[in-house]
Order: C-alpha cells, then structure tokens, then sequence
C-alpha cells in the first residue's frame, strides 16, 4: 500500500488478516518502527474491471469523496488507473491561555476559530507486467493537484501585565496556498536470479507551492498591525533501493541498499519586517546498507540483522553554505528476534534500534508571525533521535498480550523560549532533550461469538520523564490509559452493524499534560446488494462530543494551557460498487518514503 487511498477501498469482507510486525528487520528504513501486512481475499479479475466509491460527510460541513479505479488483466499484463477528487472542510476552536514568566509576567487569553476549506484531485496510472512466474516489472506514476486550499482564523485576545489590563486584540488571519502538481514516479524489477530474489525500486518526487497570508490585528490601545507573508517551498526526491534475497545455512539472508536524495527550499517573506525575511535551502543524501538473516528454530523462527545509515545534512540560508547548522550522521541500527509457538502459544521477543528524523518543517529557521505576543518557528540544529526497543508480543486462541519498554535519545520536544529583547514574545520551536524512557502494556482480545465479533483492547502507556521548564522542576511520569471496543454483528439479509467506542484517559505525554479525558461513540451500518459488488454504508461518527482536548504545557519561561475542540461529530454515506475488481499485483514497495514522509 501506498497511500490511504488504497485502505479507503477496502471493506471488511476483503481482507483476510491483518498481521502487526513489531521488529520489522534491517531492510527497512531505520525511522520505521512498525509493519501492517494487510492480506486481502484473493480475487481473478481477468480482462476489465473497475471498482467505484462514492462519500459524503456532513458535519458542522459537508465533505465529499468520489473515485474510481479500473484496471484491465491479461495473462501477465496488468494496466490500472485511479482518479479521486476531495472535498473537505474543517473547523477548529481554541481557548488558550498563556503566560511568560519574566521581568513581567504577561497573561494572553484568547479565543481563537479557524475555517479550513481544500479541494483536490489525485490520478494515477501504471502497469505491471509477469514475464513469467520468476521476473516481473512495473511502472506508477502519481499526479496530485490542489485545486483549491484557504484558510480564515478569527482571533480575540484578552493581554494583562502582573493581573492589571494591558491591551485587546482582534486579528483575523487569511491565508490561501497555491500549489503546482505534485508528481511521484515508481518504478520496480522483482526477479529471481539462481536461488535468489531480487528487487529493485526507483522513485521521483517533487512538490512545491507558496502560502499567502494576510493578518490584520487590530489593538484596543496600542499601534494595528497588518502582517503579510509569502511561504514558497519546494521539494525534491530521488531515490533507489535494492535487496538481494538467498538461502544460507539452512535459512536465508538479505542484503541490500539504499540512497535518497533530498533539495528543499523555503522561502519567507515579511514584507513589513515583523519577522525576518529567510531564504533556506536543505541538501541531504541518505546512504543506507544492510543484512538481515533468519533461521529456523524447532520452535519458530530466528532473525538477526544490521542497518548502517550515513547521511550528509546541508543547510544554506540566504544561499550562503552554513557549516554550523551542517551535519554528518553515521549510525549502525541493529536487530533481533526469536518467535515460535510452545504448546497453543505463539510468541516474539526482539530488539530494534530506530531513528526518528525531524521533519523538514521542523528545521526551517523561517519565522511564522501569530500575533505580537507569539511566533514560531523550526530549528535547524536538531538531532534525528534514536530509540532503543525491546518488546514482548504473546498470542494464545483469541488473547493478546504486549509490552515494550523504549529509550528514545535526543528526544525532540516541542518547546518555546522569550524573544531577545522582546521578552514578552514567546517564540515557539522545538529542541533536543537527552532521554526519555516509556513502558507500553498492551491486552487485547478478539473473540467470535455467534454474528457477533469483539476487538476490545486496553493500553497503558507510562515514561519517566522531568525538565526544567518555567522556573522549577517539573516531572511528567503520569500514565496514559486507552481502551477500545470494536464490535461487529453480521446480521441477515447482508446487513453488518458496527459499534466502536474508544478512551483515553487523563495522563502525561513528553512534556505535555492532557487535563482532559476523550472517548468516542461510532455506530455504521452496511448492506450489501448483488452478491457484494453494490455496498451502501452509513455511519454516526463521535455521537456523544467527547473529542475535546485540554493540554498544558510548560516550556522554558512560558506555559499554555489549550482546550480545543473541532466539528467531530458528523454522519456519512458511502456507496461503493465494483466488477471483476482485481487485487493488485504491483510489487513496487517504493523508495525515500522515509524522506517523502518528512516533506
């Protein structure tokens, strides 16, 4: 899979079991912490076939989705299209009170109400051809357009200095992006030579386009302000991976490789000198090798494996070369695992060392203008984060049970410091803390029982984490609870009901305090028609509002306090309808996702 795109289309009936791996292996990129291996019902699909869907949403709003995929099979030729249009709009409200513990202390409370309206259009088209049962290739390429993207945040602000009246403001903030075609290339060769598998993936990327926006702030007693910025990005990828699979020692080895190549460019521009005007550029190649091997256990199964990454970081600003904000990074990323079944239960034990690499809007050094109390902006100097993984997974019939114990090194925290001689300003950013260790306990259980299936899970999540933040040690080891219930009655007539409810309790996550709990109500019913190829859907989504979410969070010299809430509850209608739709045959997995993630 791809995109979300690809999930969209799938109904329950077609998928036959949705596997987890925890310890994914060397030969994935080492920011992937996870694998979902969703294998769906097998389907000939032989000469023309397509499958249609139809959404419609209405909430506070009303969003529609409409594609259509078609695909034509003919002994080893496959030729497939996808073509999707969006529509979404969506609405956010926030109370948030901040403070900035200085020489004054100065209290911001405001009520703020954004409108988010997008349209867009996705295409794809490709083929994939089996020359035999042995060697197979394939080409996709993906054009995505927004066609339209706006955005209109009303803001009233209510600003004390030490609890006495300082200023009113009013701000309203429009901003609309335009944006050129985004274009992704893939191309694949999955072949066997002697013993052995190969594969091989090349991609393209490029996406660009520029934010306008225009923020009028009005003051009660001081100066008006209108800010006006001009946000240009560019973004490009290539990249090529390759993995080499062959019998050892009575297992098998795979090695591999793979190298990205990243430019981008962000450009910002404040014509009235509020902020700085910025021109940044990042260079990046990523050069990647590894081996991973397994064998097999009377029991199960051992793997072993090893990921070197070396990547080369440069970073311009104002088309000057900076050293200082440059990097070089090698890192070796090792693995292990053992899984088998002893009696009726299955189980894995393993170790991953991953890497979480900042975004590419997380090391911009462009300042972004909120209002004159708040700006935010990235940080070029963070460091990728490493985290250290041991978990434990246990399966017996219909039971589960997980724990994972992490360390996350140069953990990056979300964060804010007080503008050099504007200490009133607080200038939100992100930064590198040292540590930050976590324990997950995860038990679920999925019995069948008549019509009716239960997917019913409860999570704990708890670290032991503590900083310096506005004046004092603060310390964040509160767990976090979760609990879902997943229930499904296939009913006569072709009729499914579903029933989902989820919670998540008050807790702490990094330096963030959630003061609220949020649990979720969603009933659907489906129908299907003529053995399956017609389908109507329609759901209740979060019927009972319980997605408000309240957080605090302190930083440096400041704290925030945000309860915020959107147009969650909304009720929609899907129609889909296929013939001789074809599972897809498509080998190529892609390459840089990693990268093209972080854009």
């Amino acid at each position: 899979m791809r995109d979300f795109a690809e999930l969209d289309q799938l109904t329950s009936e077609e998928i036959k079991s949705v596997e987890v791996v925890r310890n994914p292996g060397a030969r994935y990129d080492a920011t992937v912490g996870a694998v979902v291996r969703i294998r769906t019902v097998k389907r000939q699909g032989d000469g023309f076939g397509m499958s249609l869907r139809s959404s419609y949403d209405q909430s506070q709003n009303s969003d529609f989705v409409e594609q259509a995929n078609v695909n034509y099979r003919h002994n080893g030729l496959d030729v497939f299209g996808m073509i999707r249009f969006d529509k979404t709009t969506a609405l956010q409200n926030d109370i948030l009170e901040q403070t900035a513990f200085t020489d004054t202390i100065w209290t911001q409370k405001n009520y703020q109400h954004s409108n988010t309206n997008s349209r867009s259009i996705d295409g794809r088209i490709g083929f994939n051809y089996d020359f035999n049962e042995h060697h197979s290739i394939g080409v996709r390429y993906d054009l995505s357009k927004a066609l339209h993207t706006d955005m209109l945040t009303a803001f009233d602000g209510e600003i004390q200095t030490n609890g006495l009246p300082y200023d009113i403001l009013h701000s309203t903030t429009v901003a609309n992006a335009k944006s050129q075609p985004e274009h992704q290339l893939n191309i694949y060769y999955a072949g066997q030579i002697g013993k052995g598998e190969l594969t091989w993936d090349a991609d393209y990327y490029r996406k660009s386009y520029t934010q306008y926006s225009l923020n009028t702030e009005d003051s009660q007693d001081h100066e008006d302000r209108t800010v006006t910025s001009d946000n240009r990005v560019d973004n490009q990828l290539a990249a090529t991976k390759v993995s080499y699979t062959h019998p050892l020692w009575g297992g098998s080895i795979a090695v591999g490789g793979e190298y990205t190549y990243t430019n981008r460019h962000d450009d910002y521009v404040n014509q009235e000198g509020y902020v700085p005007t910025t021109y940044t550029r990042i260079r990046e190649q990523n050069f990647a090798g590894y081996a991973q091997y397994s064998h097999p256990l009377p029991f199960g199964q051992a793997n072993i494996g090893l990921r070197y990454e070396h990547v080369d970081f440069d970073y311009f600003e104002n088309g000057t070369f900076v050293p200082g904000q440059s990097r070089v990074y090698d890192n070796v990323f090792p693995n292990a695992s053992v899984s088998g079944q002893i009696g009726k239960v299955q189980f894995q034990v393993g170790y991953a060392a991953k890497t979480q690499r900042p975004n590419y809007s997380q090391l911009r050094n462009n300042i972004t203008y909120v209002n004159r109390f708040t700006w935010q902006t990235g940080n070029p100097l963070l460091k990728p984060s490493v985290t250290h993984d041991v978990t434990a997974v246990g399966v017996w019939r219909f039971f589960q049970a997980m724990v994972s114990y992490k360390m996350v090194q140069d953990y990056i925290l979300y964060w804010g410091t007080q503008v050099e001689n504007q200490s009133a300003t607080t200038l939100i950013n992100y930064v590198n803390h040292d540590r930050l260790p976590s324990l997950t306990v995860m038990l679920a259980a999925s019995p069948t029982i008549g019509i009716w299936n239960l997917n019913a899970s409860a999570i704990m999540m708890k670290q032991w984490f503590s900083l310096d933040a506005a004046g004092q040690k603060r310390t964040y080891n509160n767990p976090l609870f979760i609990g879902s219930l997943n229930n499904t009655f296939t009913l006569p007539a072709g009729f499914l009901l579903t029933a989902d409810f989820s919670y998540q309790s008050c807790g702490q996550v990094q330096n963030i305090t959630l003061k609220r709990p949020q649990y979720t109500l969603n009933i659907g019913l489906r129908k299907s028609f003529l053995n399956d190829a017609l389908s109507i859907e329609a759901r209740a989504n979060d019927l009972l509002l319980g997605c408000k979410q309240e957080a605090l969070l302190y930083m440096e010299s400041a704290q925030m306090k945000d309860l915020s809430w959107s147009d969650t509850r909304s009720f929609s209608l899907t129609v889909r309808y296929k013939f001789n739709a074809a599972k897809s045959k498509y080998k190529g997995t892609g390459a840089g996702q990693g990268a093209i993630n972080r854009m």
